[in-house]
């Protein structure tokens, strides 16, 4: 069979809560030169997704998977493919991948810097914010791959990533005070206090790690034992506000912050804007009035890629995210879901914060 229909989910940009599905037909007869056919065996979704979404265009990123439709893009997402045809002679049929896809059935990219680790998409149309988004690791020899792991490496890789490369860069800077992180019940604010805490020691360090949250998570938030100590939004007039701060956001509310700046004055000393999970927020983070930096997890990557090596990293980051999965296995729980209404309607879930955040989603079409 060389014609594939592709099914696709496109989103809104300007009104995110707004989907179609739609249907693509794709001729493998027609590929160009080192053009590739990709199959989506599955795909993780979390919060980490709606701020794809919520920040398309101030991030860029719905530049990755264009539509060619006027208004509408494709959220990314991160998991698994199969490489259905090939035109490029170093990439055959049949092989496994993990990388930055679209939420489809079936893509096709043109595949450039081919080496023994992976494989990127250098297509014209694609509107890349970093080659780190570009690439695509080979499962057969990446260090990182589990195969009876795949749940966790599909909804926490791609975020423990960003915790990995952000527990270095606050190493750089401080080793004592308190951490702060806002929207601390998020996959990616839970692997950034692990990682802070458990390497506390080693660190000489005497910093605390401290997590904000709504009032129906503390507990569970706490169970993780991810955190020092953990305070719901209602509750931050119980901060120390003798100890200087620094406050890593993954909500992106502005009204949280200016809260948490007139409680703690002068001593909330650096803002680190890293997501938006919040992203019905009324109020937005202002960066300027702040002070406030824009944390890139890909250009940290990318430094520390070409300073260690990709091997080196990868194999650093492999033993530090297998970690993170064995200490907090019992907080989580895989469910499936199948087909372009029920992924739909996970965004949608998602995206209004009704899903279960203790879910290791696995989608596929």
């Amino acid at each position: 069979m060389t014609q594939i229909k592709s099914q696709q989910i496109w989103v809104d940009q300007k009104a995110i809560n707004v989907t179609k599905s739609v249907s693509v037909d794709i001729d493998t007869q027609s590929l160009g030169s080192n053009e590739v056919l990709l199959a989506t065996d599955s795909f993780g979704f979390s919060a980490n997704n709606i701020t794809y979404a919520a920040l398309g265009f101030k991030m860029g990123y719905w530049g990755f998977f264009p539509t060619g439709a006027d208004g509408f893009g494709i959220v990314p997402v991160w998991g698994f493919a199969t490489v259905a045809a090939s035109k490029h002679p170093d990439i055959k049929e049949g092989e496994k991948v993990f990388g930055y896809l679209p939420m489809a059935s079936h893509w096709v990219i043109k595949a450039g810097k081919v080496a023994h680790h992976g494989f990127s998409d250098i297509d014209e149309k694609r509107k890349s914010i970093s080659p780190v988004y570009d690439q695509y690791l080979r499962c057969a020899s990446d260090p990182g791959y589990n195969a009876q792991r795949e749940a966790w490496q599909l909804n926490f890789r791609p975020l423990y990533m960003t915790s990995f490369v952000l527990d270095d860069y606050v190493s750089e800077h401080t080793n004592s005070g308190t951490i702060l992180l806002s929207s601390a019940s998020s996959k990616t604010a839970l692997g950034t206090a692990q990682l802070l805490k458990d390497n506390r020691t080693a660190r000489n360090a005497d910093y605390k790690v401290i997590g904000l949250t709504s009032k129906p998570n503390v507990d569970a938030v706490l169970a993780s034992g991810c955190y020092d100590s953990v305070l719901s939004y209602e509750h931050l007039d119980q901060l120390d506000v003798a100890t200087s701060c620094w406050l890593l956001d993954f909500a992106a509310n502005g009204a949280l912050i200016n809260a948490l700046s007139n409680i703690l004055g002068d001593n909330l000393q650096k803002v680190t804007l890293v997501g938006a999970t919040d992203w019905k927020a009324q109020e937005k983070p202002n960066p300027k009035a702040l002070d406030a930096e824009i944390f890139f997890a890909p250009a940290r990557v990318k430094l520390r890629q070409n300073e260690w090596g990709h091997d080196k990293f990868l194999a650093k980051y492999a033993t530090a995210w297998q970690s993170f999965a064995a200490k907090v296995d019992s907080n989580f729980h895989t469910e499936n879901v199948e087909g372009s209404d029920a992924i739909t309607q996970l965004y949608l879930d998602t995206l209004s914060g009704n899903a279960n955040a203790k879910a290791l989603n696995v989608l596929n079409f």
